[in-house]
């Protein structure tokens, strides 16, 4: 959701650039001369899932239109890709692609770095796309991981390509204090009202795909536990309004550098609730004990949504998954939350 930069090179030099190298043995029928002149494929494709991507149309193309004719797409991916590219001589053409935002954080969901590359359109289902710049995007393991290979032909669930699109201009994040509760906040889309439908339903589908209601909550729980002692000090030096105001500023300073950053959008609802200003925050959470290695667990963590049963998998203290689902129960139309241990 929000920017990448593609990198400005043609999928076709791309392409030949990462079968340079491929060599023509015995044993593989000429497979590096094949790939070799399969470049204006490559060309083609790319052009076609350009043209797609502009108009928001991904959904509707077919992985039997992006297919090297005569060579299985796990074997175009395995050489042209994972040989070529990430091992090979486009090795500087994946790396750029990682570079390519102005910061380091994950364009899908702004939470955690940018540490493998993506195929937005899977490599192996559309291997003429495997090289292509416009097809890559560096991304965060855990978006990557929820990702995986899954496409879609339905249109209101795709998620937004941040080569092409960016709803980072506009706010459209918002959150609230769960009533109760010394601060812990319910993040949701506030899609803004002339946004086509379709558009809202895609940002709110990615939101909830990719748990950013549950990650972004984790984080500003964090952030406020490190927060409550200088807060308190601010309401007992400035009362409720100069705490408030206190918090508008800094919301107003987050927000200068990301509008829908999960940050700034904590501040804002911690500075709207009046109970918080008023001191709710104080009331913190019984103190976690430490927990070394050896009382971490693998958990399963899974919810309704949407009609469909979701599932998250974490590596956390047994205390933390349940934080985790406490989190995850809180989200709008979220329901039948459960734990289950991983073995």
């Amino acid at each position: 959701m929000w920017p990448s930069d593609p990198v400005t090179l043609s999928a076709r030099v791309s392409w030949e650039i990462c079968t340079g190298g491929s060599r023509d043995t015995q044993k593989n029928d000429g497979l590096g001369t094949k790939l070799r002149a399969a470049a204006k494929i490559a060309e083609k494709a790319a052009d076609i899932y350009r043209a797609a991507a502009l108009s928001r149309t991904l959904h509707t193309l077919k992985s039997q239109d992006f297919q090297v004719a005569g060579i299985p797409g796990t074997t175009v991916s395995d050489i042209v890709y994972d040989s070529g590219m990430v091992s090979g001589a486009g090795r500087e053409i994946y790396d750029e692609v990682m570079d390519g935002r102005d910061e380091d954080l994950c364009p899908m969901c702004r939470h955690t770095e940018v540490s493998e590359l993506d195929h937005v359109l899977p490599k192996k289902a559309f291997p003429a796309l495997c090289v292509a710049p416009d097809n890559l995007v560096g991304t965060c393991d855990y978006c990557n991981s929820k990702k995986s290979d899954i496409t879609t032909e339905v249109a209101r669930k795709v998620l937004l390509h941040p080569n092409f699109e960016n709803v980072s201009m506009e706010r459209w994040l918002k959150a609230e204090v769960t009533p109760g509760s010394p601060g812990v906040l319910r993040y949701f889309v506030a899609a803004p009202p002339h946004w086509d439908a379709m558009l809202a339903d895609r940002v709110r589908h990615q939101f909830g795909f990719l748990d950013l209601a549950t990650r972004y909550s984790s984080k500003a729980n964090h952030t406020l536990g490190g927060m409550r002692q200088h807060f308190a000090k601010q309401l007992e030096k400035n009362r409720a309004s100069g705490l408030r105001i206190y918090l508008e500023d800094l919301a107003s300073s987050h927000r200068a550098d990301d509008l829908n950053g999960w940050a700034g959008v904590a501040y804002s609802a911690w500075a709207a609730d009046d109970a918080f200003c008023q001191g709710s925050f104080k009331a913190e959470p019984a103190p976690r004990a430490e927990v070394s290695e050896h009382g971490m667990e693998n958990f399963k963590i899974t919810w309704m949504q949407d009609g469909l049963r979701r599932e998250s998998v974490v590596r956390y203290s047994a205390k933390a998954a349940g934080d985790y689902a406490s989190y995850k129960r809180a989200e709008e139309g979220v329901s039948d939350v459960r734990i289950i241990r991983s073995r």
